[in-house]
């Protein structure tokens, strides 16, 4: 009876853990491959990078703009001004802020595309990146 209890309760935590990222159905994430697709088929996205800017600067995908999510009152006055007509698309190193930042776009009111992976996702599937100024 003990282990049965244990059990659901972990089996739980595990689900509700799970479909978390999911839960926001303004928030879609998808492979590098796929956001690559998406991004280049919408004309209107805006294409942001949440990391700091000493990664922006080692390189990064050609037109993105950085706002980073770990400078939290510099990222929400910034996000204030996108464009809520526009899909955002957003990426991170790994993954990790580039969720967290998806999330809190998506419950201001944005849509919201979340590359699975990151930067090193990106990268190890040989996808292109740049070094040149950001798309402001």
């Amino acid at each position: 009876m003990k282990f049965t209890k244990i059990f659901s309760l972990i089996t739980s935590l595990f689900m509700t853990a799970c479909s978390a990222r999911a839960a926001n159905p303004n928030v879609d994430v998808v492979s590098p491959e796929e956001f690559q697709i998406q991004l280049t088929a919408e004309s209107n996205a805006y294409l942001l990078d949440v990391r700091k800017p000493e990664e922006f600067a080692d390189g990064h995908l050609a037109g993105a703009h950085l706002i980073n999510w770990l400078d939290t009152d510099s990222f929400k006055q910034e996000a204030a001004h996108l464009d809520k007509t526009r899909t955002i698309y957003v990426y991170c190193r790994s993954g990790r802020r580039s969720s967290d930042a998806a999330g809190y776009l998506a419950e201001q009111g944005y849509t919201v595309v979340d590359m699975a992976g990151g930067f090193l996702a990106w990268e190890k599937d040989g996808l292109p990146i740049t070094k040149e100024a950001d798309g402001d």
